[in-house]
């Protein structure tokens, strides 16, 4: 077992008994990146924007109003290759909103009971759009992830950051002002040479929550309740957004892979009930029954779009449960969540450790040691 799981870190050529494939899968992205990683955070420039359209009496009006207008893809209807037709491009790519016509718009189940508040997270304030309804849900990810096409969404899938969002409203907001201040001048130089290059002015950063059980496990797959499981659920589903957005903004860093999953769904647990349930981790991967895996788990989510054989999903398994076994033991040494700054160590830490080192035999030594040296650090 220790010959596949190696103590030296995860970017040097020793990953034994491990495929090509599966090694690249495994390395450690958090420290590839160039950009610098910072420690304190400011808000996103579309907050703004969202506080004035959420509590501005004038601004205030139905949800998904409000989004189809900032997104105009949720006017489409779903349906293959719709993001083909010409109508699409003009108005989802090119905003051109003022002159939508469309024969027959996305309708919701539920849209009356949809949310949308800005919450406070540990990188900063966010929009978090919850949806009650499983079909609301689906169409909602399949229009902004999926330009409108039918792509199945897992069950499993209750959640997800949202990164570079075009928001038409704030564009049009944007030149509406500057042509009232530059009534002679050429609005296309203007945004082609100030506006496009300054993403921040008009991309938004956008999370999306479900109230669904998580990992779509029941509540007696848990032995719990089912209005406490829902309570759990929602808590857990968005202090795991919450993580990612941490890591996007601090590492440069956040998608859909185990070793992403892994932290924030550690986060999601401890800042929901305190302390790690690795029970509840195994479940939500399919791995209650280890070395068995539950057909429909998170764990195969994560894999789809890697070129990992039969025999690298075995092994993927075992690094896996050994990972989990290894936060388990971690979370056991720090105790229960103390502080932000302890929140965040703990997360830098995960980060810091690829998933080979993690679940090698002392890869709950090896976290100790780096979650002790970036807490000290922080004291400096």
């Amino acid at each position: 077992m220790n010959n596949l799981f190696p103590i030296e870190p995860v970017d040097k050529e020793v990953s034994i008994g491990l495929s090509s494939e599966l090694r690249n899968y495994l390395f450690n992205k958090f420290i590839l990146n160039d950009v610098p990683t910072i420690s304190t955070f400011n808000d996103d420039p579309e907050i703004q924007f969202w506080e004035e359209s959420l509590w501005n009496p004038s601004e205030r009006k139905d949800i998904f109003t409000l989004l189809k207008e900032c997104y105009p893809q949720l006017n489409f209807l779903i349906e293959k290759e719709i993001d083909k037709i010409e109508l699409y491009k003009n108005v989802v790519l090119r905003g051109k909103t003022d002159t939508i016509k469309l024969a027959a718009y996305l309708a919701l189940e539920d849209s009356k009971n949809i949310s949308l508040e800005l919450h406070q997270s540990i990188a900063g304030k966010i929009p978090v759009l919850i949806i009650p309804n499983k079909e609301d849900f689906i169409k909602i990810l399949q229009s902004l992830i999926h330009k409108n096409n039918p792509v199945p969404i897992p069950p499993s899938m209750g959640a997800v950051l949202l990164n570079g969002l075009n928001n038409w409203k704030r564009l049009n907001n944007i030149k509406k002002d500057w042509l009232q201040n530059n009534p002679s001048g050429d609005w296309n130089t203007e945004f082609s040479d100030n506006v496009m290059p300054n993403r921040s002015l008009y991309k938004d950063k956008f999370i999306i929550l479900s109230t669904k059980p998580y990992s779509n496990v029941t509540a007696d797959q848990l032995g719990l309740t089912e209005d406490l499981w829902d309570s759990y659920s929602v808590s857990i589903r968005k202090e795991h957004e919450f993580t990612h957005l941490y890591t996007l903004k601090k590492y440069g860093h956040a998608a859909n892979n185990l070793h992403d999953e892994l932290i924030a769904d550690y986060i999601g647990i401890i800042t929901t009930i305190w302390s790690y349930n690795k029970v509840w981790m195994l479940t939500f991967m399919g791995l209650e029954n280890y070395p068995n895996y539950r057909e429909g788990g998170r764990l195969e989510n994560y894999v789809k779009e890697s070129k990992l054989s039969a025999d690298d999903f075995k092994q993927l398994i075992i690094i896996v449960k050994n990972a989990i076994e290894n936060i388990a033991v971690f979370d056991k040494s720090v105790g229960k969540l103390k502080s932000i700054k302890d929140q965040t160590c703990r997360i830098d830490a995960l980060c810091e450790i690829g998933l080979i080192d993690l679940a090698s035999s002392n890869g709950a030594e090896l976290l100790l040691e780096i979650y002790y040296d970036n807490f000290h650090q922080t004291l400096l």
